[in-house]
């Protein structure tokens, strides 16, 4: 125990650096009024939170694709400096964390064969953020199908899970199962590397912060699917993740059959997540994501050095490049400064 205490108080102290260097609501501000994609380049170098990543580009004729690039290669050396300071449980599970990458880019093939143009196919991210995957995504290009995407994710942890969402001889492809079986795939990863490489106070802190993350996501796709869908209650079940902590069976039942929005809504403000959802009135599901989040960030501030400290900071690292990406894409539009905190996830 003492040992790991030890190993923890390293990254910790590492992490506490790393959150120094975070970008604050100023450089944001600051982003949002950038008149183009080189100029915000530029923002974003003259940093300390991203300007490594940037370090030796030709920020004057900077794209959007290069500048993402770069900063999605710099969020995977994040990675590699907590993996340099933890201990061997925290490597294992920062393995599993780093397979959300392979499961990103699953998605986006299946939105693409969902949408009869699988042959468009490319990664949308560096090598060098996919370096550790297994994946064998070249072959998507010679047969860019159902059949294909099986063979390529033959031997890792989506072999099975797509294999059982595949679609049947006489059926059409079902996009939201596959999507659901990936994102099963990552979690029970993530999970098991847990389960694996810690005890104690640490096992049940981990468990339960990804736990928690399952039940949002589930919370997530019964709205969607109800406001944009207006999938019956009865076919919900087959699109949730098997994994969650307070969604106990009567109430997500219950969650199922609201017969639409409003009255799911109001079932969420009065449940086990209610501090989260009466926080305020939003109109998009994906705003609460920050109640969630909310704990996580304060035990990382005040909490003794643990594992979980490393799985905080790199969630906190990736919602940063989730806002500075679609700041980039506001810029590219010419949308209004002040319109665009409106496209942002809150981080603060």
């Amino acid at each position: 125990m003492l040992k790991d205490l030890f190993e923890y108080a390293a990254v910790n102290g590492k992490i506490h650096a790393m959150l120094g260097c975070r970008m604050s609501p100023q450089d944001f501000d600051q982003l949002t009024q950038a008149k183009d994609v080189a100029e915000a380049a530029q923002t974003l170098s003259a940093g300390r939170a991203w300007g490594p990543s940037l370090a030796g580009a030709d920020l004057q004729q900077i794209g959007r694709v290069e500048l993402e690039r770069l900063l999605y290669a710099g969020l995977a050396r994040e990675y590699d400096k907590l993996a340099a300071f933890a201990s061997k449980g925290m490597r294992g599970l920062l393995r599993a964390l780093a397979s959300k990458v392979e499961a990103q880019q699953i998605l986006r093939f299946l939105r693409l064969l969902s949408a009869g143009r699988p042959s468009d196919f490319a990664l949308s991210l560096p090598q060098e953020a996919m370096r550790h995957s297994r994946v064998r995504f070249e072959a998507l290009k010679a047969r860019p199908d159902y059949t294909g995407l099986l063979e390529a994710a033959a031997g890792t942890i989506f072999e099975g899970p797509l294999a059982k969402a595949a679609p049947k001889e006489s059926q059409e492809f079902d996009y939201l199962a596959s999507e659901t079986a990936v994102h099963a795939a990552y979690y029970r990863a993530v999970l098991e590397s847990v389960a694996q490489g810690f005890q104690g106070e640490d096992r049940r802190r981990l468990e339960e912060y990804f736990l928690q993350q399952c039940d949002f996501a589930n919370i997530v796709r019964i709205m969607r699917l109800k406001k944009h869908f207006q999938t019956p209650g009865e076919q919900l079940p087959r699109y949730l993740l098997p994994f969650g902590s307070r969604l106990k069976d009567k109430y997500l039942k219950e969650l199922v059959q609201t017969p639409g929005w409003d009255e799911a809504m109001d079932l969420l403000r009065r449940g086990p997540y209610r501090k989260v959802f009466r926080q305020n009135q939003s109109g998009r599901i994906e705003d609460y994501a920050f109640g969630f989040g909310q704990p996580a960030r304060a035990q990382l501030r005040r909490g003794r050095p643990s594992a979980f400290d490393g799985v905080a900071y790199l969630e906190i690292k990736e919602n940063e490049l989730k806002n500075i990406v679609n700041v980039i894409e506001c810029i590219r539009y010419q949308m209004p400064p002040e319109q665009i905190p409106s496209y942002l996830t809150p981080i603060y």
